[in-house]
């Protein structure tokens, strides 16, 4: 029977709290009656730190770390260019080829669809990239010519992590007085979180939003190593640690499933304090209103979702510059 060999690491110890350890052993000992052969075994640097009085005597352990807030990403603020900058971007648009050239009052149209990429793209790679989307609005809030943007939402294959980056531009983009709009012809809570930021989402009339919940699956290839004749040999440190369990079992062990539930009740109260507020509704009715069923679309214009259902041809995008 072959063998599959699977590289074995040793448990990570952290050398400062051992030598406390070892510290607080010694000085434990020092106060007890010993015989000459442990005395000379002791540590002698410990235990002179320890005399004295002991509002002078220095901890030896480590002290525990304060629980501070993490740092959120600075505010965005649209401020005003000076006459300087204004008079360079007006020659750059004066001497700007006619292909080139925008029209003031112009509608910027982006669409979001598929992967989106952490490296920033070059013109002649496809695809989307997180540095350029993120570009393109803080670009879009500046620019004179822009009054506004159509947003096109299909089913995207990122992270969340991206999408609530990709959120929080959006809503930075609002504060220039501009508007957006949105039109998910297909999607499910990730797309509809991203929609949820524009000012009027729109969505045809066949439009298929599944608000189904979040879930995550994993592949598990014990029993196809069994088949071949393969025995994997892993070393299993710790119950939470599951780096080895796609090789060595059949399913997911309960520390496993408590992890991903977790990680899943933190995502969806995001989502849910992110829907309500939006809509403002409590996060008990948003709760409510995606746990009895959402499979038409007619069901969401009638609860506010959805601004109305139109084609992309019939939405009327000039009407809107006055958001």
């Amino acid at each position: 029977m072959a063998r599959l060999l699977v590289l074995r690491s040793a448990p990570y110890h952290r050398s400062s709290l051992s030598a406390a350890a070892t510290a607080i052993t010694s000085s434990r000992s020092a106060s007890s009656p010993a015989s000459p052969a442990a005395t000379s075994r002791r540590p002698s640097a410990p235990s002179s730190r320890l005399r004295g009085p002991p509002s002078r005597r220095r901890r030896l352990w480590p002290r525990a770390r304060r629980k501070e807030p993490l740092p959120a990403a600075p505010a965005f603020v649209v401020e005003e260019l000076g006459w300087g900058t204004q008079l360079a971007v007006k020659l750059k648009m004066l001497v700007a080829p006619p292909w080139k050239r925008v029209r003031k009052g112009s509608v910027l149209t982006m669409t979001l669809r598929g992967e989106i990429s952490d490296q920033l793209k070059t013109r002649f790679s496809s695809g989307l990239s997180l540095p350029q989307i993120c570009e393109n609005f803080e670009k879009a809030a500046y620019d004179p010519r822009i009054s506004g943007i159509y947003l096109h939402i299909e089913p995207l294959s990122c992270g969340w992590g991206k999408a609530e980056e990709i959120r929080r531009h959006i809503v930075d983009f609002k504060k220039s007085g501009k508007f957006v709009v949105g039109y998910m012809p297909v999607g499910g809570e990730k797309e509809y979180y991203l929609a949820s930021a524009c000012a009027e989402l729109y969505a045809p009339p066949s439009a298929y939003v599944a608000l189904y919940g979040l879930t995550i699956q994993q592949t598990f290839l014990r029993g196809v190593l069994e088949k071949v004749g393969v025995q994997p040999e892993i070393q299993r440190i710790g119950r939470y640690k599951s780096a080895g369990d796609q090789l060595g079992r059949k399913s997911m062990s309960n520390e496993v499933k408590e992890m991903l539930g977790a990680l899943l009740d933190n995502i969806y109260g995001n989502w849910l304090d992110t829907v309500s507020s939006t809509h403002g509704k409590k996060k008990e009715e948003i709760e409510e209103f995606v746990n009895s069923g959402v499979y038409q679309v007619e069901r969401l214009k009638k609860e506010g979702w959805i601004t109305d259902l139109l084609y992309d041809d019939q939405v009327q995008i000039p009407s809107l510059a006055d958001h």
